[in-house]
């Protein structure tokens, strides 16, 4: 989103906060984060610390589930998989960053009062892994995959 002073950061933030919304960041987030520290100039992890809307979730636990959806450990490795084929990469050497995003999307949905989860990404295919893993399944309409482009462009639209 760019840099305090980029235009798409200040329209996150103020809708965030009008809108008393939270943001999460999974471990795998927050583990890029850190090694992306001299490349970013905004740096959530600390923020986290300091923010009352941002928090750190703990490790996924992988037996969560929601009613009768799948549990947290299975959305996350069929994620991987599908990720894996889309990105013609070794499962086993393909980061699990965003195959952990929609099992912190179930575990919050199990252990907190929001009826619903939005995911923001910047990357079709996790996008694509994402919806066809959570399709057809009690989450789908729960969990909601979001470009992150297309939710700033509608954050500005609200602005008005």
């Amino acid at each position: 989103m760019g840099g305090s002073n980029s235009d798409p950061y200040q329209t996150f933030i103020e809708y965030v906060q009008a809108e008393d919304r939270q943001l999460y960041l999974s471990r795998g987030v927050v583990e890029e984060l850190t090694e992306q520290r001299g490349y970013i100039s905004i740096d959530w992890v600390d923020r986290a610390g300091t923010t009352e809307w941002i928090t750190t979730v703990d490790d996924v636990q992988l037996g969560v589930r929601v009613h009768d959806g799948p549990r947290a450990g299975e959305v996350m490795d069929q994620v991987h998989e599908r990720l894996a084929t889309f990105e013609q990469t070794d499962p086993d050497v393909l980061r699990k960053t965003d195959s952990e995003l929609p099992a912190v999307a179930v575990m919050l949905l199990g252990s907190t009062p929001h009826e619903s989860v939005g995911i923001l990404m910047d990357d079709r295919n996790a996008e694509k892994a994402i919806s066809g893993v959570i399709e057809n399944t009690y989450y789908e309409g729960r969990i909601r995959i979001i470009d992150i482009w297309t939710a700033i462009g509608y954050m500005e639209s609200q602005r008005s």
